[in-house]
């Protein structure tokens, strides 16, 4: 499908690309990582030519594409980058309709399109199609900038670090929900990241570079097994070493997917977010990051429906918005990251709450400890070498 040939590419004294010869098959996610300059991202823009080789040559189908129309080119691959870039002034609907047009498909056809494709992303069109950008999370942003990409049926979808300003669980859905997306419909996947995780969720193949080489090319088992370098040793941290030791800290086995929230969020989009996410509660965090408490579900909606909401602010809209910050509690139990972990079981354990919230010594939160999380970082240490 996608073949590069003896690739070169430098800049003045700096060689970014040295000779890289890969191929990815169609149909398949391939994940390309390694080290900040190593030549990833370049690799990617070469593909719909954002870039041009010093040498070498890349091929799609067999063809040569520097023997094509560089526009046709990009109209004919989706590409997802980390800032989005939807336009402001458009609807989800029309952001999404953009290369269609260009493409001159009929009115009926793009809305049948963006139908089916707000469908396959839990987005209703009747909720989302005529809403702006401003009215939409961060996540449901970039699922728009993603069915952008998909809108014209295009073969190959590139990606830059699509998910890397998002928070650890919207980016967990996220990822499940591309890969779902590709298998679904089939399509060719190149994904640039600098997280092992994101790369072993995601990649059929990972690609890893390193100063312009290609040091390593496998499969996720492949590369857990038999990391090639000590670098690739090093991105896999402790997934590559058998755990013989318990958990001795609150951070060996917390979660760091969680939902956090400002305190002076809308309550109407606080509960709009419990509801869509499958959670009762939130994470509050003040201006400068620091752990406020929590907010649950079932406050918010018997807010909502009495009509008691106390305090007014500004919202992005520039409209005055009831905000959670009258119904932040701190009744859940705290640790700190490097208190025993014993001590923070015990925490778990002694209360009803559902979780305890790990703190950073500066206040800011770590993360989340469950009774899921606590037993499976026990399954680890006592059934890894049977599984």
């Amino acid at each position: 499908m996608i073949r590069f040939e003896n690739v070169r590419k430098s800049y003045k004294k700096t060689t970014v690309l040295n000779n890289v010869n890969f191929e990815i098959e169609a149909g398949t996610f391939t994940v390309l990582i390694g080290p900040s300059g190593c030549g990833k991202t370049t690799s990617l823009k070469m593909i719909n030519r954002l870039i041009e080789p010093d040498a070498g040559r890349i091929l799609i189908k067999g063809e040569y594409i520097h023997s094509l129309d560089r526009i046709r080119l990009r109209r004919s691959i989706g590409y997802v980058i980390q800032q989005i870039g939807l336009f402001p002034n458009m609807t989800v609907e029309q952001n999404i309709a953009v290369v269609p047009k260009l493409l001159k498909y009929q009115p009926a056809q793009i809305t049948d399109m963006v139908h089916e494709l707000l469908a396959m992303v839990k987005m209703p069109y009747k909720d989302f199609a005529g809403k702006y950008p401003y009215q939409l999370s961060g996540g449901q942003q970039q699922r728009i900038g993603v069915l952008r990409a998909l809108a014209a049926s295009p073969p190959i979808i590139l990606m830059d670090e699509p998910f890397a300003a998002l928070d650890p669980m919207t980016r967990s859905s996220l990822q499940d929900e591309v890969k779902n997306l590709q298998q679904q419909l089939n399509k060719t996947i190149v994904f640039v990241t600098h997280d092992m995780d994101e790369a072993l969720n995601l990649a059929d193949k990972i690609i890893f570079l390193d100063k312009g080489n290609i040091v390593q090319m496998a499969s996720p088992e492949e590369m857990l097994e038999n990391p090639a370098t000590n670098l690739i040793r090093s991105f896999m941290g402790k997934r590559i070493g058998g755990p013989d030791q318990p958990p001795e800290y609150a951070a060996d086995f917390m979660r760091t997917n969680y939902h956090r929230v400002n305190k002076n969020k809308g309550i109407r989009e606080c509960i709009e977010s419990m509801d869509r996410n499958n959670v009762d509660s939130l994470l509050v965090v003040n201006d400068d990051k620091t752990y406020a408490g929590t907010v649950s579900l079932k406050t918010l909606k018997n807010s909502a429906k009495s009509g008691v909401f106390a305090l007014k602010r500004k919202g992005s809209d520039g409209k005055l918005h009831h905000v959670i910050t009258p119904h932040v509690t701190c009744e859940r139990p705290t640790s700190f990251i490097d208190e025993e972990a014993r001590v923070c079981f015990e925490k778990l354990l002694e209360t009803d709450s559902r979780y305890v919230v790990v703190l950073n010594h500066d206040d800011t939160i770590a993360g989340i400890v469950t009774d899921t999380s606590v037993a499976k970082a026990l399954a680890d240490v006592f059934w890894s070498d049977e599984i």
